[in-house]
């Protein structure tokens, strides 16, 4: 099957799951009643398969959870792809979506104040992914241990989700931790075994080798040059690491 075909179905089955986390004060983990099959689901992933796909750059974002809504919807035909004007955080994502098509190890792609990032739909958020760690009952304002339980326990789906997608690199929204989680069920290591402060990592996905960058949520507070320079600095370091055959 294809892309499309394998997300539908991972995602049928998904919808179905009802289950309980108990607390672990190891891994940050709060005791959690999960409930996919009678809470909003929201479904996420790659935006625009035939533009993802051909695309030498992947970004994947990985975030928190999304909300609203009073029934089952899909982040990308019903938000993402729409002719809407934009969010500040979405627009902060196409900025540095921008950066990481954009940024080489040799030059980083300077901040761009006139980026036609206003509206929903726009060329840089069709060539993004994005999957939600918590994929149903989402909240305005997040609970790091919830958000954790939900990545122990959807650890597979989350891993398989992510394999579909195939990125090339991985934007942590401060999700660093859930993805310790996932990976270290799945492969058995954390993907931040050791902490580097440069907030770049790597990790193995579908054979081949993945950058991963620890940063803050696009939803935060800081000025946008600000935002946007960080996340282009560690991407452009990870890159040139990788190219000398390091990793972290």
């Amino acid at each position: 099957m294809g892309y499309i075909e394998e997300n539908n179905a991972l995602f049928a089955e998904w919808k179905k799951l009802t289950g309980f986390v108990p607390e672990c004060k190891e891994y940050g983990i709060a005791a959690t009643e999960i409930n996919h099959a009678n809470t909003v689901f929201i479904r996420d992933g790659v935006v625009c398969p035939e533009l993802w796909f051909a695309q030498r750059t992947r970004p994947l974002f990985l975030l928190k959870e999304a909300y609203n809504g009073d029934g089952d919807w899909d982040l990308a035909s019903d938000h993402l792809l729409t002719s809407n004007s934009a969010s500040r955080m979405w627009r902060r994502v196409s900025h540095w979506t921008y950066a990481q098509l954009n940024t080489t190890a040799e030059e980083l792609v300077p901040y761009d104040p006139g980026l036609d990032v206003s509206k929903y739909g726009n060329d840089y958020l069709r060539r993004i992914a994005v999957v939600n760690v918590k994929k149903s009952g989402g909240k305005n304002n997040s609970n790091m241990d919830e958000i954790r339980s939900y990545a122990w326990f959807d650890a597979e789906r989350l891993w398989k989700q992510l394999s579909l997608c195939d990125p090339t690199v991985i934007v942590c929204g401060y999700t660093g931790s859930a993805l310790d989680i996932i990976a270290e069920r799945m492969t058995g290591k954390k993907v931040r075994e050791t902490y580097n402060e440069n907030l770049y990592y790597t990790m193995e996905l579908n054979g081949h080798k993945v950058l991963v960058l620890d940063y803050w949520h696009p939803a935060n507070q800081f000025p946008e040059q600000m935002n946007y320079y960080g996340l282009a600095a560690v991407y452009q370091l990870g890159l040139r690491r990788c190219a000398l055959g390091e990793s972290v």
